[in-house]
């Protein structure tokens, strides 16, 4: 599943009849004990995308391990009309009761004899119209359409199962539905035939072995977009009424991620068909990998005529290939229980940018690993971040358990022994895993032990990244007496302030340069000294060779700089020492004024991502700021990327480069706010104002752009006829655009009036709740924290069950200890009655403690820096 930044023994062949238990843990509150092994689900329910409510029933093979008089599994917000087991051509009865929210007891008057059963549960449920997840139903064009989303533990929404990874069983599914709709599964429909009263029932084939989380359907009027065959494998694109066309783009491109899927795992595509199913809108996640129905949120598979941009390209084609790669990593070969989710998401992320940039190698996605390793690092610097590997006790941690650490880290940390191993010594332990698992589960150990291949000591470097939390900091030190050498220590990278212990000690894969060339060098100590292949002192060494190191280096003063000065230098490491470099200053190993002096150069490098990497370092300066300094910061914009914001323009130019059209939405968004760039700004006012008049004054690729920048300078007048234009407007884009806009407004009244909109049932809040602010406008913040206070109960009526517990995110940005304070006051009360809400709320605070002490430190620093300006 890729997340928006959001959050599985060897089983019988289809036919078999004994099944291996999962290794399970009973303690835990979240696992069933396992003496009621599921074999196989047959599963018939009622679906009509009209109705709120659904209906069904299910049968399930068992193996009973012992016997008993309670069968405990799970089931959430259904009604159980009857329970009955079945074994040997007896009935029972069993009495049906909810022990709490997901799990329900099924007690019968005698004791179950120990062996197979057939189980078999009739029911009824609800169809969510809020949420994304379970079995729920959304409106787009005037049709209602049903969908499904069951990871992580939202299959028990629909029907009563044994929803946990590791029981991975056949299903055959059937559906009835209205006879004018159509319904797609994982697998192809085997028989279709009416069922009177205006019905029909959808017979489809029985899967592959699967768990629950990955079974999916959707039920609508849909229309299809025929993407041929892929090496014997059908391809089909399934959209809401009308929009077919509009996947033309997903079906270029998804064949050939296929082929390079294929090629690299050395394993054909394991499943009969491949639809991919547009979902108009998703909350929390962008895509979904079920095996033979990928499921895309409509804005990134979806696009209309004219609105093919660049990054809606780059996004389809590398969430396309994560989604794609778990087709064998997670699907193929499933994780054994959420603890090793990483197996999942990392190895997607990982394999999903390798696939991209092999499929559009003009995108250059080398540097992608670089990109997860920033993301990665800005959460796990936290005394609050997690393992890789953590263990998935509750709700709250498996709900925690999607972030940057699963997907980024474990991405990075691929990378990074992927790059001590080689390529294709890594690739053979892949497919070592796949062979030995096929069809199955496992665990992070035996991907380990395949990868590793007897290598005892490539395991334990690699667990010392995923069983620890935290980045190691290695403080270098050059040696010239004698045979050059490099010496290192480490210790837990932590900003100034942070609670954490700053003892620890990784298995350090490091990869090192020097003008003699690359070496490999294992940190296996608290420190050590790394013999270096020159035969005199040289005059710089890089300490991560190809940036895909997961950790940070910590050169003697003034070394960085003269590092990044080197005219050869990989672009890749110049991404990560910039990130490092912006980093070093919240640990107070560099001045704000020596990391801002670093990047200001690179803000006209050719290569865009340099340049992109520089417009952060500069950019996360903004929140440190005082108000009487906004002025001096904005001369620091103009310097860097006025003159080239200003040549791009707001508009996108027939023949440019995607450079440039990427550029153009950073850029002139970052000078037009925080470079206070008035001719930008009242040129996107007029041209606001004549698209409002006439929509085609603006390109579907500059509007969202534009009215962002309108928004900065909006009156009540110009804000009305936005709002205006958003009620009634048929296309979900062009709504998102406006929303957007709304959210970027900067008058204080009309800040106020953009939040009523959340409240307001002429909007849908989960398109209109978009609270972009400006990070150094702590009043912004007040307001938007009285505001919620204020109407909590409100917004959490309209809004899915756990969405209140992101709403510490909202305030992640702020500087000062009393606001850490205030919003500790109102949410730590309440934070537990949503699921992750305790890690969002953790990961808040500390941000904005750590913030404030990184704002006294570096104040000195930084004043002196903007006195230039």
């Amino acid at each position: 599943m890729k997340r928006l930044i959001g959050l599985m023994l060897c089983w019988c062949c289809l036919t078999g009849a004994s099944v291996a238990a999962p290794r399970h843990q009973p303690s835990l509150p979240m696992r069933l004990a396992g003496n009621v092994v599921p074999l196989a689900y047959t599963l018939d329910l009622t679906v009509n995308p009209d109705r709120a409510s659904h209906e069904g029933t299910v049968s399930i093979d068992v193996d009973l391990r012992e016997p008993t008089r309670l069968v405990r599994l799970h089931a959430t917000d259904l009604v159980i009309h009857s329970a009955v087991w079945r074994r040997n051509g007896q009935t029972l009865r069993g009495q049906p009761s909810q022990r709490d929210e997901d799990l329900l007891d099924l007690r019968f008057d005698r004791l179950l004899p120990a062996g197979p059963a057939k189980l078999v549960l009739r029911f009824t449920g609800r169809v969510d119209d809020k949420d994304s997840a379970g079995l729920f139903r959304q409106k787009e064009g005037g049709d209602w359409y049903a969908f499904t989303q069951f990871e992580a533990t939202y299959a028990r929404r629909a029907f009563p199962s044994f929803d946990e990874p590791g029981w991975k069983v056949p299903w055959t599914l059937s559906l009835t539905i209205p006879q004018n709709l159509m319904a797609v599964a994982n697998t192809p429909v085997a028989a279709e035939r009416s069922a009177g009263r205006g019905l029909k029932r959808v017979h489809f084939e029985t899967t592959q072995p699967l768990p629950s989380y990955l079974l999916a359907f959707g039920v609508g009027p849909f229309d299809v977009l025929d993407g041929g065959k892929v090496r014997g494998t059908p391809i089909r694109f399934v959209t809401p009424r009308g929009r077919a066309q509009e996947a033309r783009y997903a079906a270029t491109q998804t064949p050939s991620i296929i082929e390079k899927l294929e090629d690299y795992f050395g394993i054909a595509y394991p499943y009969g068909k491949l639809d991919v199913l547009a979902v108009p809108i998703t909350l929390g996640f962008g895509a979904m990998e079920n095996p033979g129905l990928v499921t895309f949120s409509s804005r990134l598979m979806l696009a209309g005529p004219g609105e093919e941009s660049a990054r809606f390209k780059r996004d389809f084609v590398a969430i396309q290939a994560h989604e794609l790669a778990h087709q064998w990593f997670g699907n193929y070969v499933t994780m054994a229980w959420w603890d090793d989710l990483w197996l999942n998401e990392s190895f997607a992320s990982w394999m999903g940018d390798k696939i991209t940039e092999q499929v559009a190698p003009e995108w250059r996605f080398e540097t992608a690993v670089q990109d997860a390793r920033a993301a990665a690092m800005r959460t796990d610097r936290l005394a609050s971040t997690r393992r890789i590997h953590q263990p998935v006790n509750d709700k709250q941690s498996l709900a925690s358990a999607f972030d940057n650490i699963t997907y980024s880290k474990g991405q990075v940390t691929l990378a990074m022994f992927e790059t001590w191993l080689g390529a294709e010594r890594f690739r053979e332990g892949v497919r070592r895993y796949m062979r030995r698992h096929a069809w199955g589960s496992a665990t992070g150990d035996e991907f380990l032990a395949a990868l590793a291949d007897g290598d005892t000591q490539i395991q334990k470097a690699f667990k010392s990244f995923i069983d620890q939390p935290g980045i190691p900091k290695l403080s270098l030190s050059l040696l010239c007496d004698g045979s050059p050498r490099l010496r290192i220590t480490q210790s837990r990278f932590l900003p100034k302030g942070s609670a954490a212990v700053a003892q620890s000690s990784w298995q350090v894969p490091m990869t090192v340069r020097t003008p003699a060339g690359v070496r490999q060098f294992l940190l296996r100590e608290p420190s050590g000294e790394m013999p270096l292949p020159d035969a005199q002192c040289p005059a710089w060494v890089e300490a991560n060779a190809g940036g895909a190191g997961y950790y940070r280096p910590v050169y003697a003063p003034g070394q960085l700089a003269a590092l990044l000065s080197r005219p050869d230098i990989d672009v890749r490491e110049l991404l990560a020492n910039l990130d490092d470099a912006q980093a070093l200053t919240e640990s107070g190993d560099l001045s704000v004024a020596e990391a801002l002096s670093i990047a200001l150069p690179f803000a006209s490098h050719p290569r865009r991502e340099v340049s992109d990497a520089a417009l952060e370092v500069i950019g996360s300066a903004e929140r440190l700021l005082e108000p009487s300094q906004s002025k001096a910061y904005a001369a620091v914009w103009q310097r860097a990327y006025g003159q080239q914001a200003r040549q791009l323009g707001l508009l996108e130019r027939k023949n440019e480069s995607e450079d440039d059209r990427l550029s153009r939405g950073r850029w002139v968004a970052w000078v037009a706010e925080a470079g206070q760039d008035q001719t930008l700004r009242t040129q996107a006012t007029d041209l606001t104002r004549a698209w409002l008049n006439d929509r085609s004054a603006i390109d579907a690729l500059s509007r969202r752009l534009v009215l962002r920048v309108a928004a900065l300078g909006a009156d009540r007048a110009l804000f009305d006829a936005l709002v205006k234009a958003a009620l009634g407007n048929p296309d979900r884009r062009e709504r998102a655009d406006i929303y957007a806009a709304l959210s970027n407004v900067r008058d204080p009244a009309l800040r106020q009036a953009a939040r009523a909109l959340w409240l307001s049932p002429q909007h849908d809040i989960r398109e209109v709740m978009k609270p972009p602010l400006p990070r150094h406008d702590e009043s912004a913040h007040d307001a938007l924290h009285g505001f919620i206070v204020t109407n909590f109960r409100a917004l959490t009526k309209r809004l899915p069950k756990d969405a209140p517990g992101e709403f510490p995110n909202l305030f992640g940005e702020l500087c000062s200890a009393p606001a850490a304070n205030r919003l500790e006051r109102f949410f730590g009360p309440i934070i537990k009655r949503y699921d992750g809400g305790e890690s969002s709320l953790q990961r808040s605070l500390e941000n904005i403690r750590l913030c404030a002490v990184y704002r006294q430190t570096q104040r000195d620093s930084l004043s002196g820096y903007l006195r230039q300006f």
